[in-house]
Formats: C-alpha cells, structure tokens, sequence
C-alpha cells in the first residue's frame, strides 16, 4: 500500500510537472510568435475588423503617404506607379496576399486592435466610425524608388540599405515587384518570376564571396597570425573530389591576407576553411546570425543556412567562399556589414518608426536594441581595413565615392552547379562614417560579376542616400 502511495505521489508529481512545461512553453510561443499568428491572414478576426475599422495610414518617414483608406472604404495607394511598385513588398496588400507585408504584419496597430478599453468606449458612446493607428516607418520612399529603378535593367534582385547605429531600414527593394492597386493582374498573368515574393527578406541566395567576411572573421579569431601571413595563389586548389578555380582563371600569386580579400582569392580562403575546420567556421557563421530563428519585432526575415549536416571537404572548402549550401538574404547580409561597421555588435532591424493614434496621440514603442555581439571590435576593425581596401584597390573599387570613405566586398555567387545560369552579382559594405552611417546588400539575379554590376549600384544608392541626408 505504501509503495502505491508513493507511486501516485511520483505520477502526479510527473503530470504536475509536465503541465507546468506545457504552460511554459505556451507562453515561450505566444510571447515569440503571437504576433506572427494574429498577423496571419488566415485570422478571421482581422477581416472583422475591417469591416468595422477604418484601417490607418502606413507612411514613410517623411510623412509620405504610401497606403490610406479612401472614402469608398478601400485602400488607395500614391499616385506614382514607380513609388508604389518600389515599396509594394514593404507595405503589402490589404487581403495578406503578399506576406508579412506593413498590411497584415502591423495590422495590430492598423485596425486598432492596440487601443486601450477607454479609447473604445468613447468610440462606442459618439457614435462615430472606429480608425485605427497610423504607422510611420523608417524606409525613405524616394531612395526605395530610386534604388529600385536601378533593379529594373535586370531580371531581379533585392536592395536593401540600413542604419548601423540604429538598425532602422531606410531602403528595402525587391524585384520582381507588384502594383498594390491591381494585385490580381499580377496573380493572373501566369508569369512565374516570383513578383509576390519580397527577395530582400526572403531571398535565400548563395552569398558568394561576400561571405569571406565570415570566413576571414573565423580565421583571425581561431588561427593565430593569420593577419600576418602571406599565400601562394596558383588559381587552383585540389580538394578531395573537387577543385577550387578562380574566377576567369586569375592567378594572384604572392599575397597577404588583405591582398586575398580585396582581390577576392578562392583558393586562399578555400585553404583557410579547410584549416579551420567545420566546427571553427559554423561557431563564426552562427555568431553572424546563420542558423539562427530570426525573431524581429518588426519584420519577418527568412533564416540563413549555414551547413550542419553532410559537411565534407569539398562542401567545407567551398562553403569558405559563400558557395554550396550556404545562403542568405540581403536583409541579413546587410547587417553583417553593419556589424563590422559597429565595432561587430549587429543592430535588430527595425522598419516601424511611430505610431499615432486617431485622437493624433503616440504610442510607445520599444528601441532600438542590439541583437547580437558578432564578432570582437578588433576582428571587426581588420575586416574594416580589408573590406576599404577592396573598395580602394581591389574588386569593389566601381563602389567608390567622393567625400566618404566606402568599406565592402564583392560576390558572384554561382546560380547553377554547371554553371549554365549566370552568376548573381553581390556587393555588400557600408559607409565608414559617424555623419552617414549606412550599410547596404545589392543582389542582382544573373547578373553577372559583383565588381562590375553590384558594385556600381551600391555607390549610386549610398550617393542617394547621403544626398538624402542619411
């Protein structure tokens, strides 16, 4: 009997237990992902909300109107076709067609679901038509539009330029794009080039050489002397099944390890992959942001992938030069070269700039916050020298600029294992300037050489924006 007992006691201990894990985990999801769930447009609640709701105004940061509630009741867009493709991603559509657009993501404040008990029931008691909050975000709708119709010469790719002090999104442009007035045209045109998908958050692309800014961070935190070193580059490397090239068969020869990432040398950074090992080099990529669950505030970004599984030597020496199953999004590209702009602490992006209320009041908002420490100030300030020298002398020298001193680096990432697609062209960097402190990721489809196509791109955007005032 007493062995009984004590059996009931250990099973109610066990279901106590597990309830409590239940409720925790519970309020982990709700707390992590409830915002996600209710800003689906699956939710019934939204589309009864908008029947009885005037949905808000979305903005840009200067006042700019991007998306309002006309008098017939349905959503009115700017009057400029160029404006309204160019952030068409941004923004979304007002049926959650395009997802985690302003629309539906932001929908919480948009149809006044965020109003306090008082505010409803004044509404309530006048009488009058309920309105939801207006959002201002922080993307400049001019840059968007400039920067988007240096996109359209191409078959598509992504724009995207960010605070790095602060994180806020100030350009964020993806092509293929949509007109917002007549999505349904889009939809039923049959052509699938992907107008609805927003590449600059979920475009999952080879990041090609750009990602020797995480090799070479791996390199100066695990190796050392590395940044002492010399290399033979002989414009090809033997692996184990595979040889590493170098584009269109350059040989560099003698070079220091600034010389290898300002001219972009495969077989180098092939070689320092393999002497990492796959341990040393994944720690660096996850401490970059590359595995990890991207939970924004503000957004939703597609995860980066960073091999963890089936790594072998050929996989492990071409994944040092941004090839194989690495990928990422601009978004997120854009941020790593934040982080080394920022001393290697790499902001959350932010695109919600204030909210104002029907009676013009304003809500608080968090701010901006750091979301992670990615590599040492030290390591970011060697890859910051580097990444100058590609811009100065090496293969990013078409980013250059007058009166600020430009950091980046290049990429062609290979779009096809035989090589029968054209490469697309990257560029990622930064300005190195408290006065202008702006990071961008270009990604042009096919494109071609980042050196040639990205590159260019990016100093137009960076000179606009600058222009700007950013």
């Amino acid at each position: 009997m007493k062995k009984l007992r004590h059996n009931i006691r250990l099973l109610a201990l066990m279901l106590a237990l597990l309830f409590i894990g239940l409720g925790a985990y519970f309020s982990y999801s709700v707390y992590f992902y409830g915002g996600r769930w209710f800003a689906s447009a699956n939710n019934p609640r939204l589309n009864d909300q908008k029947q009885n709701v005037i949905t808000g105004d979305i903005m840009d940061r200067n006042g700019l109107v991007l998306a309002t509630t006309a008098a017939d009741g349905k959503r009115a867009y700017p009057r400029h076709t160029g404006m309204r493709q160019a952030v068409s991603h941004v923004v979304g559509d007002s049926r959650g067609i395009v997802a985690n657009g302003v629309e539906t993501f932001m929908a919480g404040y948009l149809l006044g679901f965020n109003s306090g008990i008082l505010d409803r029931a004044e509404r309530l008691f006048s009488g009058q038509p309920a309105r939801g909050d207006d959002v201002r975000l922080t993307i400049d709708a001019e840059l968007c539009e400039y920067a988007a119709s240096l996109l359209k010469r191409y078959q598509g790719g992504a724009i995207v330029v960010l605070n790095w002090k602060t994180g806020e999104v100030l350009c964020s442009t993806s092509y293929p794009d949509f007109d917002p007035r007549d999505i349904n045209a889009t939809m039923n045109s049959g052509a699938d080039n992907g107008a609805l998908v927003n590449r600059a958050t979920q475009g999952l692309y080879p990041p090609g050489s750009t990602f020797k800014i995480i090799t070479m961070a791996s390199a100066l935190d695990n190796i050392i002397g590395v940044a002492d070193r010399e290399a033979e580059c002989t414009g090809t490397l033997v692996v184990d099944r595979t040889t590493v090239t170098e584009a269109s068969g350059q040989v560099h020869g003698r070079v220091t390890m600034q010389q290898a990432f300002a001219r972009s040398c495969n077989t180098v950074f092939a070689s320092l992959s393999l002497e990492l090992g796959y341990n040393r080099l994944s720690q660096t990529a996850s401490s970059f942001g590359f595995g990890d669950n991207f939970l924004f505030r503000d957004m939703v970004v597609y995860n980066a992938q960073y091999p963890t599984t089936n790594q072998n030597k050929d996989d492990l020496a071409w994944s040092g030069v941004g090839q194989g199953r690495v990928l990422a999004t601009p978004l997120h590209m854009a941020m790593i070269a934040g982080a080394i702009a920022n001393d290697g602490v790499m902001m959350e992006p932010r695109l919600m700039l204030s909210v104002t209320t029907a009676k013009g009041g304003s809500r608080t908002l968090l701010p901006s916050r750091t979301y992670k420490r990615a590599c040492a100030a030290a390591v970011a300030q060697t890859i910051k020298n580097y990444m100058i020298a590609t811009v100065v002398s090496g293969t990013g020298s078409q980013a250059r600029m007058d009166g600020v001193t430009v950091a980046g680096k290049t990429g062609s990432a290979e779009a096809s294992d035989d090589k029968s697609i054209n490469t697309h062209a990257w560029f990622v960097g930064f300005a190195d300037s408290a006065e202008h402190p702006l990071a961008i990721a270009v990604v042009v489809e096919r494109g071609g050489a980042g050196s040639s196509v990205a590159a260019p791109i990016a100093r137009n955007v960076l000179n606009r924006a600058v222009t700007l005032g950013y």
